[in-house]
């Protein structure tokens, strides 16, 4: 498959972000959500980030920039959005039923050759393929925020994902500059599955009174030589979507994954972090 254009569903930080790299990369991307002002705040918000840090830094002249720019279709019509098409990122909120339905609704418009992917972050790719006829075509390629930036792809094989989908998904992802590591499915794969048990363990330091937010951050940052703390990242990330995530692990791995009472308590006094200016931290 000769992979020249692509759609990406959902115009959020992620979904933004992924169809700039993709953009980046000489590939033409439809992004779509439910409206324009959505679409239109994303591709201010890629434009900007184009600026700051990429055309101000002299890593891309002003014209490549707007190439990158003029790359990127905004669309609020999915059926208009797949036509010629070779490869679909779903980039929408971490809800299994909701995917489930898009994946089933992608799989009976698309052709039969394209393939169907999830940036999902911690849901079973077979899960959300399991409403889908065609579950050969269906794989996880997940992306980390900033997307640009950030050099990792997981790719996530489900059950009944094709040995030509996870080839062609691989060499697609190294065309956009990404280490891609290989993981078959499972409940927050690599990545938030460790990243949840430590960032839970910290709240739970924090519950217990075993030390400040501000040394438990330091403590991980300097032992371990992280760029940021758990309860710094559970703060920019959004402790909703630590529960959220943390609630669906529980379920499906066991109680050693249960959420901190503490981190329920935050996210029900609405103290999600950085998008509400209080969490962990005051903003």
């Amino acid at each position: 498959m000769n992979i020249k254009n692509t759609c990406v569903i959902g115009a959020g930080i992620m979904g933004a972000g992924i169809a700039q790299i993709i953009a980046m990369h000489d590939y033409n991307v439809n992004l779509v959500d439910l409206n324009e002002e959505i679409l239109q705040k994303a591709k201010e918000s890629i434009r900007i980030n184009l600026e700051k840090f990429y055309v101000a830094k002299n890593k891309l002249t002003p014209e490549k920039a707007n190439a990158v720019l003029e790359r990127i279709n905004l669309k609020t019509n999915k059926h208009e959005a797949i036509e010629d098409v070779q490869v679909v990122i779903e980039a929408v909120f971490e809800d299994l039923k909701l995917k489930q339905d898009l994946f089933a609704e992608l799989d009976e418009i698309c052709e039969k050759s394209v393939i169907l992917a999830s940036n999902t972050s911690s849901l079973s790719i077979s899960q959300i393929a399991s409403k889908s006829k065609h579950q050969e075509r269906i794989i996880g390629i997940h992306f980390f925020n900033p997307a640009p930036v950030m050099k990792l792809i997981e790719l996530i094989r489900g059950k009944n994902t094709s040995e030509k989908v996870i080839r062609l998904s691989k060499e697609f992802s190294e065309s956009l500059g990404k280490t891609v590591v290989l993981v078959n499915d499972s409940p927050g794969f690599i990545t938030t599955r460790l990243i949840y048990v430590l960032c839970n363990e910290a709240i739970k330091l924090r519950s217990e009174g075993i030390a400040s937010t501000e040394d438990i951050d330091t403590a991980v940052k300097l032992a371990f030589n992280f760029p940021m703390g758990p309860l710094e990242l559970s703060d920019l990330v959004g402790n909703d979507i630590y529960l959220h995530v943390g609630e669906y692990l529980h379920e499906e791995l066991g109680d050693c994954y249960q959420p901190s009472s503490l981190l329920k308590e935050m996210v029900n006094k609405n103290q999600l972090g950085r998008k509400t200016k209080k969490g962990f931290y005051e903003y």
